[in-house]
């Protein structure tokens, strides 16, 4: 899926460091080229935000899932 495609879902994500978060995927900031920059609401309402480099993982989430 092209990283644009992650906009309005709720993922799961895992970083190179072993960081996990879930949350809403909030933009995909592509103004910063060849850097993808991908921001996240997640389950505590807090806003992050990552390079996609940083991302080892990646997957939506059902409403079962969430927590």
């Amino acid at each position: 899926m092209e990283w644009k495609g992650w906009e309005g879902k709720w993922v799961f994500l895992r970083t190179r460091h072993g960081k996990v978060y879930s949350g809403t995927v909030k933009e995909i900031d592509l103004n910063h080229l060849p850097m993808v920059w991908l921001i996240l609401i997640d389950k505590f309402n807090e806003r992050k935000q990552f390079c996609t480099s940083e991302i080892v993982e990646i997957k939506e989430e059902s409403m079962n899932e969430r927590t």
